[in-house]
């Protein structure tokens, strides 16, 4: 084995190596989203409505307007945002935005 073809050898391993204990993104994020509580209002009329988890805040919605929820844009009207503090006017942007679907 010539010793370029060693080091190639060494640093795929080394990759397969920690490819295999790390964690995809995606799984990360989703994680913590879905133990995150935020401070919903109701859209248009950016009123206070709840400190609830996403999953909560959909039950509660579903409730009250007979529909279904979720936080897909397509083909849905915005009815909550939700923000990680209660700062009003809010200083920063929604972290969680729920559309209820007709």
């Amino acid at each position: 084995m010539k010793p370029s073809s060693f080091r190639v050898a060494i640093a795929a391993a080394w990759i397969v190596l920690l490819s295999a204990f790390t964690t995809p993104r995606e799984c990360i994020s989703n994680a913590s989203q879905a133990g995150a509580h935020y401070y919903y209002y109701l859209e248009p009329s950016d009123s206070y409505d709840a400190y609830n988890s996403v999953a909560d805040e959909i039950l509660r919605l579903e409730y009250m307007t007979g529909h279904y929820v979720d936080t897909s844009p397509f083909g849905g009207t915005l009815i909550a945002s939700g923000y990680t503090n209660n700062d009003y006017p809010h200083s920063i942007w929604a972290s969680s935005r729920l559309y209820v679907h007709y």
